[in-house]
């Protein structure tokens, strides 16, 4: 029986891990939680990662990690366009459609272009466009689930974030040495917090881990492996 203490080790404590590798993998690790969350279970996994991995962005020195950084943000800021824009604007339309019906005169209040001008406006009118609708749920907030108000509120803070970050650069080389060792260490844990949480999620199906985390991004290629489990 392998030591259950072991289970409580960070493995992304690990020194072999460089400043590149944490920022390609972490990432890689958000846009694949972004993907898959269609239950929204990974949603606050998702905002504590965003803000450790910013924090750790913006204190990173090396060259190689402030180009994967700035990839990334521009990947992240893409993704919210093309997956989670229109997702969740979709939840919130069928949400007036639900209250009001398809030809409530306030469906066209909340998405006066409808949902398609989000993924064909540009980035800097998209938070217009999320203004709007924000404003119409909260105007009829009392004929909306709870649930609504709080994912349009969350829509919005969250394109503003990715928005933000992808239009500014990156690194930071005032950063003191004790700062970006915080930095990092908070990025460690929230990591591992997100692999608590896929145990959580997925007991005994360790082959969805994949889905979600590629172990090889931290990794050189000359390391030594640990031997492959037994499929149960």
């Amino acid at each position: 029986m392998r030591n259950l203490a072991r289970f409580l080790e960070n493995p992304f404590d690990d020194k072999e891990i460089s400043e590149a590798k944490l920022a390609a993998f972490t990432t890689d690790h958000l846009e694949r939680m972004t993907a898959n969350h269609s239950n929204n279970e990974l949603a606050a996994r998702i905002t504590a990662t965003q803000s450790a991995f910013d924090l750790f962005a913006d204190s990173v020195t090396d060259n190689a990690a402030r180009l994967a950084i700035r990839m990334a943000r521009k990947r992240a800021k893409d993704i919210c366009r093309e997956i989670t824009l229109p997702r969740d604007v979709a939840r919130i339309e069928g949400a007036f459609v639900s209250a009001y019906g398809a030809d409530s005169p306030v469906l066209l209040e909340a998405l006066p272009g409808g949902r398609t001008v989000f993924q064909t406006c540009r980035d800097d009118q998209v938070e217009r466009h999320l203004d709007l609708l924000l404003q119409a749920v909260t105007a009829h907030q009392a004929d909306l689930v709870p649930a609504i108000v709080t994912l349009a509120t969350t829509l919005k803070a969250n394109w503003l974030t990715v928005y933000a970050a992808s239009e500014s650069s990156t690194g930071n080389a005032s950063t003191t040495q004790d700062s970006k060792r915080l930095a990092r260490e908070n990025l460690q844990l929230t990591l591992y917090l997100n692999l608590v949480k896929l145990m959580e999620r997925f007991p005994r199906q360790p082959e969805k881990l994949a889905l979600y985390m590629q172990q090889h991004l931290l990794e050189n290629p000359s390391s030594p492996q640990e031997p492959e489990l037994p499929t149960p």
